[in-house]
């Protein structure tokens, strides 16, 4: 085993509090074979995680390892994790010229440690506490960004579920200590100073905050973010909804380098609505085009931004991303369901349900693409869906929030004309507090779900007959 290091550790176990501890009541500890986790919750002999312990940690004597806060991160951690120690350099290198090239993260707050086993942890820590969903979105691009690498992994940690070993102490297997290592070089930093050296970097570097809005648009956007219904989605992903919203409402990045990031949302949130790869990568392209030159990095072009886009278009569709939501159940209300049942035709009723499940998820402003409409009511006629759209404009049932708007710099760019995406509101009444309601997923249909609400009797009151004899009474 590692000769344990002459070192007054007082100053090293605060740093440890300062950089990392999150939660104290819930720990790992390592042992040679295995990881056991402790929980004082579930019961009451465990020990709160003291600075006793991280003092036997750093002896050598025990080994230990945090999980987050719960909701919040102070850290993060990619761990490197790979069959070959080779290979895990290779890896552990990449991802910190990615960090530092494509996310402007400065070389000196990039704290690389040795895991004691074959792998590295790259850790990044925040003057402030950042929403564990932010860091994972940050997270999510760096890895797209760094790449399939064959023959292991880089995960995140710490979450509630996934915790992360503590460095400096011994690896109970290896018998290695968990030195910090340069990171050019990955050699490890064999003393317990480089601790004390670190400060954590700003938070927003990683939730880009925004900056340099004309008052126009950030009114523009103050309206729109009230009209999100958080309520509506989980709250990991309405942050990162609304971020879509007030970068299309713009029509450009709204800060300056978040080009990769930026795609990457909008490839999934277009995905999320049914747009066409085509239609995403065109849509994609025009706010780049859009974004002041001085946004970008200063060797960056418009050839390289439509290869990324090309190549990140092409990973959402393929893998099916989403922000999270997309499968998440919404609650409708009987008052919904029987306005949607009386709107017109069957196919008019599933465009409507489509639109009150869309409004749920996205918030009562939303963007609704005939390729959406088409995939959602199974059809492939476009006609069907102006026509079913028409009526329910007509019928009162939605509004235009906006319709054929023009965008001139991206139609001056094309040569031709170029429209926005039409927005909609959705004008059906504010259900009941009291009323009867069902959480509704993305494999229900109309016919479900008003059979779930509904009696025979109240659907055959909405439903002409041949209606019911061919899409209800078998239901």
């Amino acid at each position: 085993m590692t000769k344990q290091p002459k070192q007054n550790n007082r100053q090293v176990i605060e740093k440890f509090n300062t950089l990392y501890i999150q939660t104290r009541k819930k720990y790992l500890v390592q042992f040679a074979d295995r990881y056991i986790t402790l929980n004082k919750d579930r019961s009451a002999n465990v020990v709160s995680l003291n600075n006793g312990m991280i003092g036997k940690h750093l002896k050598g004597d025990l080994t230990y390892g945090i999980f987050n806060g719960g909701y919040f991160n102070k850290f993060i951690t990619f761990d490197v994790d790979f069959a070959e120690h080779t290979t895990a350099r290779w890896a552990t290198l990449k991802l910190i010229d990615v960090l530092v090239s494509e996310f402007n993260i400065l070389r000196s707050d990039i704290h690389v440690s040795i895991s004691g086993s074959k792998g590295f942890h790259v850790d990044l820590f925040f003057d402030k506490p950042i929403a564990v969903n932010d860091i994972r979105q940050f997270y999510n691009a760096v890895i797209t960004e760094v790449g399939d690498i064959p023959g292991g992994k880089i995960e995140f940690r710490p979450s509630w579920t996934q915790g992360v070993k503590l460095p400096l102490g011994i690896h109970q297997k290896t018998g290695r200590r968990c030195w910090f290592c340069d990171n050019v070089t990955l050699e490890p930093i064999e003393n317990f100073k480089y601790i004390l050296e670190i400060e954590p970097m700003d938070a927003g570097v990683i939730t880009n905050n925004y900056f340099d809005l004309t008052d126009e648009q950030a009114n523009e956007f103050e309206v729109i973010a009230s009209e999100t219904n958080i309520n509506a989605n989980i709250s990991d992903v309405s942050t990162s909804l609304q971020k879509v919203r007030r970068i299309l409402e713009a029509g450009q990045l709204i800060e300056s380098h978040t080009r990769h990031a930026t795609t990457f949302d909008l490839a999934k949130f277009f995905y999320s609505q049914g747009y066409e790869k085509a239609e995403a990568l065109q849509n994609i392209m025009t706010v780049l085009y859009n974004t002041p030159r001085n946004y970008f990095h200063e060797d960056s072009t418009p050839d390289y931004w439509r290869k990324e886009a090309e190549r990140l278009v092409d990973l959402v569709y393929d893998r099916g991303y989403t922000f999270g939501n997309a499968d998440q159940p919404v609650t409708v209300h009987k008052s919904e369901i029987l306005s949607v049942l009386s709107c017109g035709t069957f196919k008019t009723k599933q465009t409507l349900f489509s639109m009150l499940v869309t409004s749920k998820r996205y918030g009562p402003t939303f963007y609704f693409t005939e390729s959406t409409a088409m995939q959602m009511i199974g059809t492939t006629s476009k006609k069907t869906v102006a026509d079913a759209i028409k009526r329910l404009v007509d019928g009162g049932f939605i509004e235009y929030v906006r319709k054929g708007e023009i965008d001139k710099a991206r139609s001056l760019d094309l040569g031709r004309p170029h429209y926005k995406p039409n927005k909609f509101r959705l004008l059906i009444g504010t259900p009941a507090e009291d009323e009867p309601s069902v959480n509704v997923n993305e494999n229900q249909s109309i016919v479900d779900v008003a059979n779930l609400l509904c009696d025979r009797k109240e659907i055959r009151r909405y439903v002409k007959r041949r209606e019911y004899e061919n899409q209800w009474k078998g239901a």
